[in-house]
């Protein structure tokens, strides 16, 4: 089997698609999947939220992990509420559909039978909301991949999981990357 870490694919084209802080690139799937998702959807659901962290702040999409991880915790925080619950549940069905769509254009380029569901985001019962909307786009807008296996790992997991999956990916040699859906066509291999 294989395991891809696709958080810095590209999944949106839109030109003003938000940056990412670590590449040159826009529209990356971190930025609509994770935490930083969260953070700029957080206003949206009705969650209050430092200035800096407000999808129109020039600093938002530049700042390092530690802010939007406060974020993703006030905003599980708010859906443990039963007042807010209703309005912060769209955060995280708006991740789902996000993460539904990124599955089906992931399958035009892999063979995917099996998810492995990682990340902060995932936590709690957002992360179960997020989920079921993800099956509900396969299921609904894309039959033919409602058969995807989703796993989900246990907290701990879900927090370190990535590090260590991608710490365990190996050097790929002589392939193409995925970055030729930007217009380029880089070769991975060996320094």
């Amino acid at each position: 089997g294989w395991i891809n870490e696709l958080c810095y694919c590209q999944l949106d084209l839109h030109p003003n698609a938000p940056y990412d802080p670590w590449t040159p690139h826009s529209g990356i799937s971190h930025m609509y999947l994770g935490q930083r998702a969260a953070t700029r959807l957080a206003t949206k659901g009705g969650v209050e939220v430092p200035g800096n962290m407000r999808p129109e702040h020039p600093e938002m999409n530049t700042m390092t992990h530690e802010p939007h991880a406060k974020c993703l915790k006030l905003i599980q925080a708010a859906m443990k509420d039963p007042e807010k619950e209703p309005q912060v549940k769209k955060i995280y069905e708006t991740i789902g559909v996000y993460f539904g769509y990124a599955i089906a254009q992931y399958s035009e380029h892999y063979d995917i039978d099996n998810v492995l569901v990682l990340g902060r985001v995932s936590s709690g019962a957002g992360g179960e909301v997020m989920l079921d909307k993800a099956k509900e786009v396969l299921s609904t807008e894309f039959p033919a991949l409602k058969g995807i296996k989703f796993h989900v790992a246990d907290e701990h997991f879900k927090r370190v999981g990535q590090c260590i999956a991608a710490a365990a990916l190996p050097r790929l040699r002589g392939r193409k990357s995925l970055s030729r859906r930007l217009g380029e066509i880089d070769e991975i291999s060996p320094k």
